[in-house]
């Protein structure tokens, strides 16, 4: 059975999420004849760095030029994966300078098929120092034929050198909503009905990968019937329930200690995991400065939470002062960076309580 990002995998760059920015200039770049020979792809994990340089590599060989038609001969053999002038390199297993040195080789032969022969080295971060100076001279003078894109989570590890020779575009995370849409375009297509709350849910599990939401999406249909609830996506993940995060919101604002320690027991006991809980409080006290600050601001909380925890904690900031809640999400998040460290599991999630509710 094919994962749900595979199979879903857009073919069009129409069909890409949160990158608006980007479709509009290579879009651009292709109807007007103005193709660079190479691009660097950099952005977070899962948001589509992949997807778009294979769109590009079969808009490039499209028999009517522009954009993929997804019917020519070529399309089809794109949308098959059996395209042989699309060649993609993982940078992580194929770092070394003789794997670029191949490379460097394979690159001066014409392609069999179509007019161009598209090379997507992934995670280009990882190439050694070595690998990236044999491969910056094929940068400089690349065949007419040939198009390079290097995709990388970190563009800080890649060097100068290689950036100043690629056109550059630095992809976003989507947004909440974005990622929510694009679950129910999905579920639908897979004949599921998906909650609203689920697919936010999810959503904001994901943590801006578009990737991950989609895996996370294609788990819980395996297990689960064809209608999926946010309850559901909260058991098969492990995830404990938003409405423990926001009594525990509730119960550190009215400074109540003994009812905050005895909800991380019932958590710890149940088996939840309280590193991620801790992410969710931080979470309810990030978008609590927002909403004390400025109810205009409002707008942005609505993307993390849901109704019912917006009006939890509105009811709850009154009598606190954007300087408690400062002051809160930099202890939880300090305290976070011990749960590694610390043999008993809960007692980083207890020592930000005690100080959050007694100081």
């Amino acid at each position: 059975m094919q994962v749900l990002y595979r199979k879903h995998r857009p073919r069009d760059f129409k069909e890409i999420v949160g990158q608006q920015h980007i479709v509009t200039a290579l879009t651009n770049s292709l109807q007007s004849n103005r193709v660079a020979h190479a691009y660097l792809f950099s952005g977070p994990r899962g948001v589509g760095k992949t997807t778009v340089a294979r769109i590009l590599a079969k808009a490039l060989n499209c028999l009517e030029r522009g954009k993929p038609c997804n019917t020519c001969a070529s399309c089809e053999k794109f949308n098959r994966g059996q395209a042989m002038n699309l060649v993609e390199i993982d940078a992580a297993s194929n770092r070394g300078i003789d794997e670029i040195r191949d490379l460097r080789d394979s690159v001066k032969f014409v392609p069999a098929e179509g007019k161009y022969k598209v090379y997507v080295i992934d995670e280009c971060h990882q190439l050694t120092k070595e690998a990236f100076n044999a491969l910056l001279k094929t940068l400089e003078e690349p065949p007419a034929h040939a198009v390079f894109v290097l995709a990388t989570t970190e563009i800080d590890k890649v060097l100068p050198t290689i950036i100043s020779r690629t056109q550059r575009y630095d992809f976003r995370r989507p947004s909440v909503m974005q990622i929510v849409m694009r679950l129910e375009q999905v579920a639908k297509k897979e004949n599921a009905i998906l909650d609203k709350d689920a697919a936010l849910l999810i959503a904001l599990a994901a943590e801006g990968s578009l990737r991950d939401a989609e895996s996370i999406l294609g788990q819980i249909m395996a297990v689960e019937d064809k209608k999926i609830t946010s309850g559901e996506v909260e058991a098969i993940l492990g995830m404990p329930r938003r409405e423990a995060a926001k009594k525990m919101f509730e119960l550190v604002a009215n400074r109540n200690t003994a009812g905050a320690l005895g909800l991380i027991q019932e958590l710890h006991e149940s088996g939840y995991s309280l590193d991620y809980f801790s992410k969710l409080l931080l979470q309810f006290f990030r978008n609590a400065i927002f909403l004390k600050t400025d109810p205009s601001l409002k707008k942005f909380v609505e993307q993390d939470l849901l109704p019912d925890e917006i009006e939890c904690i509105s009811k709850n900031i009154v009598n606190l002062n954007p300087e408690y809640l400062s002051r809160a999400v930099s202890l939880i998040s300090e305290n976070m960076q011990s749960f590694r460290k610390s043999h008993l599991p809960q007692l980083p999630l207890e020592i930000t309580v005690v100080e959050l509710t007694t100081k």
